[in-house]
């Protein structure tokens, strides 16, 4: 069998539940999700809404290659979902910023860079999300780091001897990778919520239910800070 032929009969099994895994990635997600809806229903007038037009795409992208099997190609869309809808948090406030990364003569703010910019303008930012950090269930502070680091070293390329066809479409779905996914999400919710960590009634139920869950009787301390 061709590699051709082995990657388009994996692609066409995972294709019969297409939809099912679909579901399963966008309940991985619930929480990033909430804050990208919250951020467009505020967007209409500024400049940086493309932004987050770019987030809804890439957040599709990658629960559908997912769907195909793909775990790289997925991460690499989640990679660039994390960088749009954070980066929408410095963008928003930054027109001419966002402009002149618009026509390419700038870069797209990282969320390290951004994470820094809410720290300069938000005193109580950085002992506010550190009490998210205390209490996360992701495997570090810094989840996007972890996600680039699966899209350019992909566990599965350190075997040389691992078939080219299994590499590049898992089949079945390696269902590892919605770890990874609400990991991501746990990231970019806990950079909103400590960003709006003061318009508590404003936020979506999953993520006051996330917050009430994991903080429990501190949730007042981190809401005043």
């Amino acid at each position: 069998m061709s590699l051709e032929s082995n990657i388009s009969g994996r692609v066409a099994e995972n294709l019969k539940t297409l939809g099912d895994a679909l579901t399963e990635f966008f309940a991985s997600v619930p929480l990033s999700k909430c804050w990208v809806e919250y951020s467009w229903s505020i967007s209409a007038e500024n400049a940086a809404r493309p932004l987050l037009a770019g987030a809804k795409i890439a957040l599709l992208e990658s629960g559908t290659s997912w769907g195909l099997g793909s775990n790289r190609g997925a991460a690499a869309s989640l990679r660039t979902f994390m960088e749009n809808s954070i980066g929408w948090l410095y963008y928003k406030d930054h027109p001419v910023e966002y402009r002149v990364m618009a026509t390419r003569e700038d870069d797209l703010l990282l969320p390290k860079a951004t994470k820094g910019y809410l720290q300069r303008v938000d005193r109580g930012y950085e002992k506010a999300y550190a009490f998210l950090c205390a209490a996360a269930k992701r495997t570090s502070e810094y989840y996007y780091t972890d996600v680039s680091q699966f899209v350019h070293a992909h566990p599965a390329f350190a075997s040389l001897g691992t078939d080219m066809a299994t590499v590049t479409i898992s089949q079945p779905r390696d269902k590892s990778f919605l770890k990874i996914s609400a990991s991501a999400d746990e990231f970019i919710s806990d950079v909103f919520s400590t960003n709006y960590r003061h318009n508590w009634e404003s936020m979506g139920s999953p993520i006051q239910e996330n917050l009430k869950l994991r903080l429990g009787s501190k949730l007042s301390k981190f809401l005043e800070i």
